[in-house]
C-alpha cells in the first residue's frame, strides 16, 4: 500500500494582488506581485485502500464520505475540489484526507495551497509527478474550472517554491524572482492579524476584472497605481530597507481600497488604525479584501506595542511567520505503525521549573523538547534529531512568542523545582493564564519547529546524485566533478570506437580507389598500399593517444596527402565533439540544487513541554 503526504505553506501578499489575473497584467506594463510563504500550511494525505471506492475526510469541515465511483463523488458539492483533481488523475481505490492551518476565508491563499498539495500528491501516487511551473499551470486551470471565475496565479508560487519573491507578470512568460532578504529578518518586522471576518476572493476580484475589461478609467488608473506600489515594494525589499517597504505597503493599501467599495470594512480600518497608532508603519488586507487577514510592517521594537493594541480590536493576532521552504513530500510504500505522540491538551496542568542565576525579576518562558524526523525518500535521508527550544511568554494573555524562540541546551542551565529567592515573580501574573496559553500553543510550536528545523540535501538532477548524510556542499560538488570525469572517459571511449570505424572507412575507400586506378600495375599498387597502411596505423595511434594526426615525414604521394588530409578532418571533428561533451558535462557537474527537508508537524514528537521561569535568559 502506498501513502503520500504533501504539505505546503500558504502566503501573505505584500503588493500587486489582482494584477495576477490574466489578462489584466497585460494592460499594466511592469506588473508584478510580491508575496512570502508563511508558517500556516495546507496538507493532503492520500493512501491506497485496495478497493475501487474513494474515501474523503475533509478535516477542517469535519466531513467524511465514501463514494463507490467518481460519478457519485461528482454529485457531492462538498467534494467539488477533489472531483476536479480526480477528474484529471483518474485514480480510485484511495482515501484522501485534507487539512489546513489557515482560518477559512483568511485571504492567505489556503484553498490554492490545498489544491497544490492535492494535485501534487495524486500525481506522486500515480508515479507521474507534476512539479514546479507545470504544477502551477495545472492547478490554475483546475481552480478556474471549479470557481467559474478567473483564478490568479500568485497564490500558487509560495506553496511550491517557498520564501520571499516577486512574480513578474510579463507578456508571454511569468517569471518568479526570489528576493534575497532573509525571511528571518522580515519576520522581525511583520505581524499578521485575523479580523475574524471571512472573505471570498472571487467576488471582489471578479468585479474589478469586469470593470477593467469594460474600460472603466478609475479601475485602470487604480491598477496602474497598484503596479507602481508593487515595484516600490520589490525595490525596498531587495535593498533591505524595511521602512521603505512599510511605506510601499501603505501606498498599496490606499490604492487598493480606492478601487471599489467593499475592500475595506470597519473591522479592517479599526485594526489598521490601532496598529499604526502603536507604531506600525502600515498595514494592508491580504488577498482581495472584505475581510480575512491583515499584514503589518513595523520596527522590531514596536512589535509588542502593536500586538497589545490589536488585542483591543475585533479578531486576533495569529502566530505565523515567513518561511523559506516550499512544499514537502513524504512517500512510503509500506505503512509504518503510528508512533505514540506526546499530547498536552489532555493534561490539566504543566510542570513549572525555575532557573537559578541571572539578574532581575523572573520572566515566564516555555521550554519544549522534541524529536524531529527529517526524511527525503528520493535521497534515502532519514534522520532523527533532538532539539530543545525556549520562547518568552506574554505575561498578559499567556501567548507564547515563537517568533522570538531560540534553541537552548537545558543541561547547561541550573534548573530546579523551587524558585531562586534572589528573584521576584510578579504577583499580577495569573498561573492559569500562562498554563492555558502554553497548552494552546502546541500546534504553534510544531509549526515553528517545522519551519526552522531544516536539513539541506544537495541534488544534481543531471547525474541523479544526492549528497550523503553529513556531506558538505563542497564535497558533493567534488563528487559531481568526479562523476563528470568518469562520463567524459566513457564518452571518449565511445568516440574512439566511432572514429576508428570512420578511419577504417576512409582507409578502405582510399585503397579501393587506388586499386581501381592502378589495376594495370599490381607492383606499384602493392608498394603504395604498404605506404598507406603505415600512415594509417601511425595516424590512428596519434589520434587515439591525443597527439597530432600528421606524420613527421612529408607525404610521398598525392594519394597519401589526400588520405592524411581526411584523417586530419576526422581528428578535428573528434577534438571538437569531445570538447563539446567535456564542457556540457562540466556544466552539468556544477548544476547543484539544494533540497531543504522541512519536517511536517506530524514528524515533530514533543518529549518535554513545561513553563520555565528565568531571569535574563
Amino acid at each position: 500500500m502506498k501513502k503520500v503526504i504533501v504539505r505546503a505553506p500558504v502566503r501573505a501578499d505584500l503588493a500587486g494582488g489582482t494584477l495576477d489575473l490574466w489578462p489584466l497584467y497585460l494592460f499594466h506594463p511592469g506588473s508584478r506581485t510580491v508575496n512570502v510563504a508563511i508558517s500556516y500550511h495546507a496538507e493532503s494525505e492520500i493512501v491506497e485502500t485496495g478497493d475501487d471506492a474513494i474515501d474523503i475526510h475533509l478535516t477542517d469541515q469535519g466531513y467524511e464520505q465514501r463514494y463507490q465511483s467518481i460519478h457519485e463523488l461528482a454529485a457531492d458539492p462538498k467534494a467539488a475540489l477533489i472531483h476536479r483533481a480526480l477528474e484529471h488523475s483518474h485514480l480510485t481505490g484511495i482515501r484522501i484526507t485534507t487539512r489546513t492551518d489557515a482560518p477559512r476565508g483568511s485571504g492567505l491563499g489556503g484553498s490554492s495551497a490545498l489544491t497544490i498539495t492535492l494535485v501534487r500528491a495524486l500525481s506522486e501516487l500515480a508515479d507521474a509527478p507534476v512539479e514546479g511551473d507545470d504544477l502551477i499551470a495545472l492547478v490554475r486551470d483546475l481552480e478556474t474550472r471549479l470557481l467559474r471565475v478567473p483564478a490568479g496565479i500568485q497564490d500558487y508560487y509560495p506553496p511550491v517554491y517557498g520564501g520571499l519573491m516577486a512574480i513578474h507578470l510579463n507578456p508571454g512568460v511569468v517569471l518568479r524572482h526570489p528576493i534575497a532578504l532573509p525571511v528571518e529578518r522580515l519576520a522581525e518586522h511583520m505581524l499578521l492579524h485575523y479580523t475574524g471576518v471571512a472573505h471570498f476572493s472571487g467576488t471582489n476580484n471578479w468585479d474589478i476584472y469586469k470593470r477593467q475589461i469594460d474600460g472603466k478609467k478609475k479601475i485602470h488608473k487604480g491598477l496602474d497605481l497598484i503596479a507602481e506600489s508593487a515595484i516600490e515594494m520589490e525595490k525596498a525589499l531587495e535593498s533591505g530597507d524595511l521602512q521603505a517597504a512599510g511605506v510601499a505597503l501603505g501606498h498599496e493599501w490606499e490604492n487598493r481600497k480606492a478601487l471599489i467599495d467593499g475592500i475595506s470594512t470597519p473591522e479592517i480600518e479599526s485594526a489598521i488604525t490601532a496598529a499604526i497608532g502603536a507604531g506600525a508603519w502600515a498595514g494592508k488586507v491580504c488577498g482581495a479584501g472584505g475581510g480575512g487577514c491583515i499584514v503589518f510592517l513595523m520596527p522590531p521594537d514596536r512589535r509588542e506595542s502593536v500586538r497589545e493594541s490589536l488585542a483591543h480590536v475585533p479578531g486576533q493576532v495569529i502566530d505565523a511567520q515567513p518561511v523559506a521552504h516550499g512544499l514537502t513530500i513524504e512517500r512510503s510504500d509500506d505503512l509504518p505503525k503510528a508512533r505514540p505522540r506526546f499530547r498536552m491538551r489532555s493534561s490539566p496542568s504543566l510542570e513549572q521549573l525555575y532557573v537559578f542565576g541571572g539578574s532581575g525579576a523572573y520572566k515566564p518562558h516555555l521550554l519544549a523538547e522534541a524529536i524531529i524526523t527529517q526524511s527525503e525518500p528520493r535521497s534515502g535521508v532519514h534522520v532523527d534529531i533532538v532539539r530543545s527550544f525556549v520562547a518568552p511568554m506574554h505575561a498578559g494573555d499567556g501567548t507564547v512568542r515563537w517568533t522570538e524562540a531560540r534553541t537552548i541546551e537545558p543541561e547547561k542551565l541550573d534548573i530546579r523545582a523551587v524558585p531562586d529567592p534572589n528573584h521576584e515573580i510578579d504577583d499580577e501574573l495569573k498561573p492559569e493564564t500562562l498554563m492555558q496559553g502554553a497548552l494552546l500553543s502546541e500546534d504553534a510550536f510544531r509549526t515553528y519547529v517545522s519551519g526552522t528545523a531544516k536539513l539541506a540535501v544537495f541534488h544534481n538532477r543531471e547525474f541523479d546524485l544526492y549528497s550523503q548524510q553529513g556531506e558538505t556542499r563542497q564535497s558533493f560538488v567534488q563528487r559531481c566533478h568526479e562523476e563528470a570525469k568518469r562520463r567524459i572517459n566513457d564518452e571518449q571511449e565511445r568516440l574512439e570506437s566511432t572514429f576508428r570505424r570512420r578511419i577504417d572507412q576512409v582507409k578502405e575507400r582510399s585503397e579501393r580507389d587506388q586499386r581501381e586506378r592502378d589495376a594495370s600495375d599490381e607492383t606499384l599498387a602493392s608498394d603504395r598500399d604498404q605506404d598507406v597502411n603505415v600512415a594509417w596505423g601511425q595516424t590512428l595511434y596519434n589520434i587515439t593517444s591525443g597527439k597530432p594526426s600528421a606524420l613527421d615525414e612529408s607525404p610521398h604521394s598525392v594519394r597519401e596527402d589526400d588520405y592524411l588530409s581526411k584523417i586530419r578532418q576526422i581528428q578535428r571533428s573528434w577534438d571538437k565533439e569531445l570538447q563539446v561533451i567535456r564542457e556540457e558535462l562540466e556544466l552539468k557537474a556544477r548544476a547543484i540544487e539544494e533540497i531543504v527537508i522541512t519536517p511536517s508537524a506530524k514528524n515533530v514528537e514533543i518529549t518535554k513541554y513545561l513553563i520555565l521561569w528565568a531571569a535574563g535568559l
